[in-house]
């Protein structure tokens, strides 16, 4: 799959040893995203990016390839064409479920695991929005500049439905949370629903802390990219 995968490779490899760092798309996004914080990581390592299968401007495949495992073997495929076997992880919201699952499936290749507004019930897409709106209004209460979101255009509507569809193939993916082993920080908004069951996978990870953003609601990279890069960055270097 990975000659229908729309790649993106920032930095440089290996400067003062740091490993590559892999992103992840959340829902109806794509590797823009990423576009705010992505200046932050590749002066000091590589930073790959891609538009996961049937999202952004890559390509679907065969729709029984539309699972949360084999959006986890094409990171690892992408990785070893760019001879890369051994990288940090960092995914947003329905992108965190991917890099949940990439961890858990691909135990040796995954240094540190970042999820982002994570899941691992199903969600509440008009709780999401409710609670975006209201962390938008505090941040306008306490006088915080809103982000420039990124412009996502989507090859196929169609075929991004399709793709986010694996969801539905796992209600809980706590089994995949306590096979993780890797160091994981768990980063969600005060105004995200889905802080609920990020707490909930919490206690079901090896080694795990939880950091909660004030005036952030679902969609945490794209509301506040200069927080959620700080915290990420502290975590990474650590």
């Amino acid at each position: 799959m990975i000659d229908g995968l729309h790649i993106e490779v920032d930095g440089e490899r290996h400067r003062n040893g740091a490993v590559p760092l892999v992103l992840v798309n959340g829902a109806w996004c794509t590797s823009r995203q990423w576009d705010h914080v992505v200046d932050r990581f590749s002066v000091s390592r590589l930073v790959i990016r891609h538009d996961v299968r049937g999202t952004g401007q890559s390509t679907v495949g065969p729709p029984a390839d539309n699972t949360f495992e084999t959006y986890a073997a094409d990171i690892i495929e992408l990785c070893a064409s760019l001879g890369v076997e051994r990288f940090d992880l960092w995914g947003m919201a329905w992108g965190a479920r991917v890099a949940l699952v990439t961890a858990a499936q691909h135990l040796t290749s995954v240094r540190k695991l970042i999820l982002s507004d994570l899941a691992i019930d199903p969600a509440d897409p008009e709780a999401q929005k409710t609670g975006a709106r209201a962390a938008k209004q505090a941040r306008a209460e306490a006088a915080i500049p809103e982000a420039t979101r990124p412009v996502m255009e989507q090859l196929d509507p169609t075929s991004t439905a399709l793709t986010l569809s694996a969801t539905k193939l796992h209600p809980d993916l706590m089994p995949m949370v306590q096979k993780v082993d890797s160091p994981t920080l768990l980063v969600t908004g005060e105004f995200d629903p889905n802080l609920v069951s990020s707490r909930r996978a919490l206690v079901g990870f090896a080694a795990a802390t939880l950091e909660v953003l004030p005036l952030t609601g679902h969609g945490s990279v794209l509301q506040r990219p200069d927080l959620c890069a700080g915290v990420a960055a502290s975590f990474l270097d650590d």
